[in-house]
């Protein structure tokens, strides 16, 4: 764990670092308001929404009240990219230092591994204008603010997955 550590990145004026769960649950303290989902498509793809403002990154968003991180990870992969999921897994989780601009106090942002069961139209009331599959290899010439934070998290995500092939 002590190398991720020494891995932060900048992402809209917080510090971010991830934290590997390593069969760990999520943390109660801090509070977790923010879910990222990296839906893997069976192979070494990994699907992306395109976000209004933004461009390309995995579905995320704000946890909403009285909603868990799994119910926010279900609802954001798809109202970002219509995707249905499968064996949603916990795979570690972002510390946000503050937790925005007006929460100064840190937060955590789940970071979520599933697979794509079925992809449905992305619902037209969302901020996304679309969603494409891409490899990791790829990310760094599409994905919205690329660091080599978020490139060790899709390649751990990527291990994960290899790990899930194999059973």
């Amino acid at each position: 764990m002590s190398a991720w550590r020494q891995l932060e990145a900048v992402w809209a004026g917080r510090r971010m670092r991830f934290e590997p769960a390593e069969g760990r649950a999520l943390p109660e303290q801090p509070p977790a308001r923010y879910v990222v989902v990296l839906i893997s498509g069976g192979d070494d793809r990994y699907l992306l929404a395109e976000i209004r403002g933004r461009g390309y990154c995995a579905p995320s968003g704000r946890i909403e009240p009285a909603e868990t991180a799994e119910q926010a990870a279900y609802r954001e992969a798809y109202e970002e990219a219509g995707a249905r999921l499968e064996n949603l897994q916990l795979l570690g989780w972002y510390w946000l230092e503050p937790c925005s601009a007006t929460e100064p106090e840190p937060c955590l942002a789940p970071v979520f591994w599933a697979r794509a069961a079925q992809l449905e139209p992305i619902p037209a009331v969302e901020e996304s204008l679309g969603r494409r599959w891409a490899r990791i290899e790829e990310m760094p010439a599409l994905y919205y603010d690329w660091s080599p934070l978020i490139e060790a998290v899709f390649r751990y995500a990527d291990t994960y997955r290899q790990t899930v092939a194999q059973r």
